[in-house]
């Protein structure tokens, strides 16, 4: 545990320790594995990495979410998993129908990449890059009529251990609790400029277009135009992304850190041991499959 921030909603609160975004934001490093067709019969059917805790989104024709899995599901090697419906029983089977899904005829497919390989989703990386260039001619904090700056300065948080940008906490709507010169935690408050779904939301099954970029007045206010801004399709799709992973900040959890040299050594510490369990069960796995073929 290195810093810390909490989250708060409808379903209780919660401590986030190494945080990777402000209070009410992502817990965890988010990383888009990709994209697969779903088809007229509402039928998918693709590959994803093995031992590696993935969750589903069904994306519409704008980029935008229209519902998230708010569970994740994880496969070992070589195993299926099959889906009835998000809230069925996991005993049950689908209805047979006597004929297979357009999906299961057309066989596994391959995720579609995201505008580059798979990678860590860095607010640094993916999304300042589009405010630098289409936004900070007048956001940038120092022009009378600008409202807000969605710079990349940086502003430390002694209790997250991390340095947030300016664009990154105007866009999240981030406060600190208790007066501001007692360095209280930057916590995001969800407000309809980006509005994301928040980490302790209800926890009943959400209607489609509950919240997140659909619902976002940020986008729609960019998709209308704001003052001659032109944003390309993978711009708007980035922006609409970062909302729909609940706004992370960090790429990996050394990115934007505010740590001790003493703080550091403890996460590699901790990151080798890890390391060294990964490679002990891959050694594990593959002598079993030896076994097997030898029997």
């Amino acid at each position: 545990v290195i810093g810390a921030n909490g989250s708060s909603g409808p379903a209780g609160g919660a401590m986030a320790s190494t945080p990777v975004s402000i209070g009410n934001g992502s817990w965890d490093v988010k990383v888009i594995l990709g994209e697969t067709k779903v088809y007229e019969d509402g039928s998918a059917f693709f590959v994803v990495p093995a031992r590696t805790p993935v969750y589903f989104q069904a994306v519409d024709k704008n980029g935008y979410v229209a519902q998230t899995m708010r569970s994740w599901s994880t496969l070992q090697p070589g195993e299926s998993f099959s889906c009835v419906g998000c809230h069925e029983s996991k005993n049950s089977a689908p209805v047979p129908h006597g004929n297979a899904t357009m999906a299961m005829k057309a066989g596994p497919a391959n995720l579609e990449p995201f505008y580059g390989p798979p990678r860590g989703f860095s607010f640094q990386k993916e999304i300042q890059p589009i405010l630098d260039r289409k936004c900070v001619t007048c956001h940038n904090g120092t022009r009378a009529d600008s409202a807000f700056s969605l710079t990349n300065r940086e502003n430390h948080d002694d209790h997250a251990k991390r340095k947030w940008s300016d664009s990154y906490l105007a866009l999240t709507n981030a406060k600190r609790k208790g007066k501001a010169h007692l360095g209280g935690p930057y916590t995001g408050v969800m407000t309809n400029t980006v509005n994301w779904i928040g980490t302790q939301s209800v926890p009943e099954m959400l209607p489609p277009y509950f919240a997140g970029s659909a619902k976002s007045d940020l986008m729609a206010m960019l998709e209308k135009g704001h003052n001659k801004v032109t944003l390309s399709r993978e711009e708007k799709e980035k922006l609409a992304a970062w909302i729909d992973l609940y706004v992370p900040y960090c790429g990996d959890y050394t990115e934007a850190r505010s740590w001790s040299e003493e703080e550091l050594n403890k996460y590699v510490h901790f990151m080798n041991k890890r390391k060294q369990m990964e490679e002990l069960e891959e050694k594990n796995i593959q002598a079993f499959v030896r076994d097997m073929h030898k029997q």
